[in-house]
């Protein structure tokens, strides 16, 4: 995860901090899990070929909430002083 860490130093660079990067990462497990929420709780019945996409988007959805809780627990897993390193 290299690419991570690199990606947060330039955040740091840019005044960008460790509880600034943490926090947008915490508004899109928001967003995803409000959308997910949203087409689970849909009843209406669109047919087959929708019902295929709705359990594609679904599981699109889930694939990217798990990648930014794994990003929050790493980023959370590095010390402030190594951030700041260079």
């Amino acid at each position: 995860m290299d690419w991570i860490e690199m990606i947060l130093k330039k955040s740091c660079d840019r005044t960008l901090t460790k509880g600034e990067v943490l926090h947008s990462l915490f508004h899109m497990i928001e967003v995803n899990e409000n959308t997910l929420n949203q087409i689970q709780t849909d009843g209406r019945d669109f047919g087959p070929e929708l019902e295929e996409l709705k359990q594609t988007e679904i599981r699109d959805l889930d694939f990217h909430l798990k990648y930014y809780r794994s990003l929050v627990n790493y980023i959370n897993s590095i010390p402030e002083n190594k951030i700041f390193e260079r």
